[in-house]
């Protein structure tokens, strides 16, 4: 996975699309953290998640691997009132990084679906020894693997990834999913149905599943 900015410079990566491509992740992450505590993006990419929390209010952290990709998000900020720290390191060596417990919430989208299992439990156990909350976002197996996405995604599906979760030591998992439901369903439901947050079915329609560990 050598070339990110690339890739980030031909694919949509507004705040607008971010929004409403991660719009649940966003709501529970908002909902799940206290006010004003502290988050870390793990994976980072161009950081307009990190930057839409940091706009909320919360003291956020980006991390990703790449350099070079840290480079490029900054490049892209220009609000100078968001306060918002970048940092360079590896997702499977936090705990070198961060102190126990540093974080209220680690969130992340599109990042564990890159990884093999042992790499996702590895990276998962990291994330829970420094925060007390992970939340993090992936596509599961009702997406079809198209040339809009990177070419290594693992897509599998949510029974797969509470097994790794509980592997990396996790006691508490909710599954949520994204508000990427089947395009029928929106024509046949009203609007205000889909402004339900904890939906119980939503996990089993959605492209997107949606994690909160404890």
């Amino acid at each position: 996975m050598a070339d990110w900015v690339k890739y980030f410079e031909k694919t949509r990566r507004s705040i607008f699309d971010r929004v409403e491509g991660t719009r649940r992740l966003i709501e529970l992450v908002i909902d799940q953290t206290p006010k004003g505590g502290r988050i870390l993006e793990a994976g980072c990419g161009t950081a307009v998640l990190s930057i839409i929390l940091a706009d909320y209010g919360f003291d956020v952290t980006a991390l990703d691997y790449s350099q070079e990709v840290l480079d490029y998000a900054k490049e892209r900020l220009f609000l100078n009132k968001i306060r918002l720290k970048f940092i360079q390191g590896d997702i499977l060596k936090l705990s070198a990084l961060f102190g126990n417990q540093h974080f209220d919430t680690i969130c992340h989208s599109g990042v564990m679906e890159h990884f093999k299992d042992e790499d996702i439990v590895a990276s998962l156990s990291e994330q829970r020894i420094i925060s007390k909350k992970v939340i993090f976002a992936i596509p599961n197996n009702r997406i079809k693997n198209t040339s809009g996405m990177f070419g290594d995604e693992r897509l599998m599906g949510n029974q797969k990834w509470v097994s790794l979760i509980k592997a990396a030591g996790f006691g508490t998992v909710k599954v949520y999913g994204g508000y990427d439901l089947p395009r029928f369903t929106y024509f046949l439901l009203p609007g205000a149905f889909f402004h339900r947050r904890g939906s119980f079915w939503w996990k089993h329609f959605s492209k997107h599943s949606i994690f909160v560990c404890e």
